[in-house]
């Protein structure tokens, strides 16, 4: 890691992810001044100890005019004023939001997000694939299908299996698989009932294996690139990348170059290929990400620290910190049956309304340099059936798993971040599905 200290205060929005976690821990270790925003109080940044504030926003799915209002006036209660550098980093889906309404935050504060232009051109899913057609860049044959009557005719002129997919969801969810005509007109009912006035697509499949390409732009020219294929998935057709091995970018740089210049990208994102392997054939793009994505932690440890490059792109003008990926590296997610360990375990173990409401106290108390007297608090909260020693017993033997792969990143200088992985994960599993942020 560099050396660099940054005399800076940033703020880290969806701050529940594991995503957020890894902005956190990068820019914190270099000395940055967090503050962790989501719409719940109880946070996986809420546990680490670079974070100093958590503040609440509206939701920005359910209530997305209140949630940027929220989070403009988060931004002006928390201006420094000692002219240090002051920087707002989305973490999830929020950015393209935060992007759209980028004028109303002003000279307050600076916003690492492409411009809202650059995004709508690639995303939601339905304006990607328009795009591609008119910049005739390698990808699978899409159809947009206006009504039943349309999806009769590509369901007979379509070779099968085929996918139909929602526009603007996140992490492979709503994606199916049609084997046949009839599956397929099914299929594109189920979800224009669930997705009403969105436009359903339905794409061919391309050929190959499945690659994560990571990049950072300067106004469409490439600074900063990694690639990851992932080796497992859950589920398998569809799901998310499980097992992630870090593989040469020299296939996937110029068609992403490509398109980055032409719509004049500036930021990180990430694009999804699919490829058969073989250097004379072309990889096909599939779909464009306009933020930092799920696999953000295997990047970082495969020597690509993209949240530094990000904020040393938009607070200083260049990246000087453009060091080469590791090929070959490999991390993985902690797997399925543990994490629905970990949801029995917290169902019957955990009283998570005392624990959110004394969580302050807490966390203060340990700040104050008072480990044991923190630690009791903890354990009493959690109720007389949790042992901190099962849990600690229970994360590492998630982290025991793993014998030739990295697992999440939970440094040994923030030693409740694991816990709150846990918890976090956990509470989320508890109501039936994994958050979106582990999924792509």
């Amino acid at each position: 890691m560099s050396e660099q200290k940054l005399n800076a205060r940033v703020i880290i929005t969806y701050s529940r992810s594991l995503v957020a976690l890894r902005l956190a821990q990068s820019l914190g270790q270099r000395g940055a001044e967090i503050i962790g925003c989501d719409d719940v109080s109880m946070t996986v940044l809420s546990f680490s100890k670079y974070v100093t504030t958590h503040a609440i926003y509206a939701s920005p799915h359910d209530k997305p005019d209140q949630f940027i209002r929220d989070l403009v006036q988060i931004v002006k209660d928390n201006k420094p004023h000692d002219g240090r550098p002051y920087v707002l980093m989305p973490a999830f889906y929020e950015a393209r939001l935060i992007a759209e309404h980028r004028d109303k935050f002003g000279d307050d504060i600076i916003v690492t997000v492409p411009p809202f232009e650059a995004i709508n051109a690639v995303d939601p899913k339905d304006h990607f694939a328009k795009t591609l057609q008119n910049f005739d860049i390698a990808s699978p044959k899409v159809w947009f299908p206006q009504s039943e009557s349309d999806m009769e005719d590509i369901a007979e002129e379509t070779d099968y299996p085929v996918f139909i997919k929602p526009p603007d969801e996140v992490g492979g969810r709503g994606i199916m698989k049609a084997k046949n005509p009839s599956e397929l007109k099914q299929l594109y009912r189920e979800l224009t009932a669930e997705y009403p006035g969105k436009q359903i697509l339905v794409q061919a499949i391309a050929e190959g294996r499945d690659y994560c390409f990571c990049g950072l732009f300067d106004n469409g020219q490439l600074v900063s690139s990694m690639v990851y294929r992932n080796t497992q998935k859950f589920p398998i057709e569809t799901g998310a990348g499980s097992v992630r091995e870090t593989v040469p970018a020299h296939m996937f740089n110029p068609i992403a170059s490509e398109l980055m210049h032409k719509v004049k990208w500036h930021g990180v994102c990430e694009i999804d290929f699919m490829w058969n392997g073989d250097e004379n054939s072309t990889p096909m793009m599939i779909e464009v990400n306009p933020r930092f994505w799920s696999g953000l932690d295997h990047s970082v440890k495969s020597n690509v620290d993209f949240p530094y490059q990000l904020y040393q792109l938009f607070v200083e003008g260049r990246v000087s910190d453009c060091s080469e990926a590791i090929i070959g590296h490999k991390t993985q997610l902690p797997g399925m049956s543990t994490l629905g360990a970990i949801e029995t375990f917290m169902n019957e173990a955990v009283n998570f309304e005392k624990l959110e409401a004394e969580w302050p106290t807490i966390k203060q108390t340990v700040k104050n340099g008072e480990w044991s007297k923190g630690l009791g608090q903890f354990m009493d909260k959690f109720g007389e059936s949790f042992s901190i020693d099962h849990a600690y017993q229970m994360f590492k033997n998630m982290r025991d798993e793993i014998k030739k792969a990295e697992s999440i990143s939970v440094p040994d200088d923030d030693p409740f971040v694991g816990l709150g992985v846990l918890f976090i994960l956990g509470s989320l599993l508890r109501y039936g599905k994994l958050p979106p942020e582990v999924k792509r």
